[in-house]
């Protein structure tokens, strides 16, 4: 029972990193469509408990994504672009480690 409860865990984590990792890829590949999407799919004042959840499921699958684009908006096109290829060069280091540390963790623990 426990091991397929930290089994869950484990997948759970594992997509959100991958979500927030394809975002990243995604926001750099075709900002335009994404930004778009986002704020098409996000409310400004959230007023609701459904707006309220949405804008957490949106947050959730595209946060980092439009996180840095915003930060590099300020940027010409070529540089906004290295900027965020190199934010997805880090937040993928950044998301290997964060699993092979949970999976050390998992190891002492289990």
């Amino acid at each position: 029972m426990v091991d397929e409860i930290i089994y869950i865990i484990k997948i759970i984590i594992i997509c959100f990193i991958c979500f927030q990792w394809s975002s990243v890829l995604l926001f750099f590949a075709a900002e335009w469509v994404i930004v778009d999407y986002y704020k098409w799919g996000v409310y400004e004042n959230p007023e609701t408990k459904f707006q309220k959840v949405m804008n957490f499921i949106m947050n959730m699958f595209l946060g980092s994504g439009y996180y840095f684009y915003n930060r590099f908006q300020k940027y010409n096109w070529i540089t906004r672009k290295f900027f965020m290829l190199i934010a997805l060069l880090l937040q993928g280091i950044l998301s290997i480690t964060v699993y092979l540390f949970y999976r050390f963790l998992n190891g002492l623990l289990g």
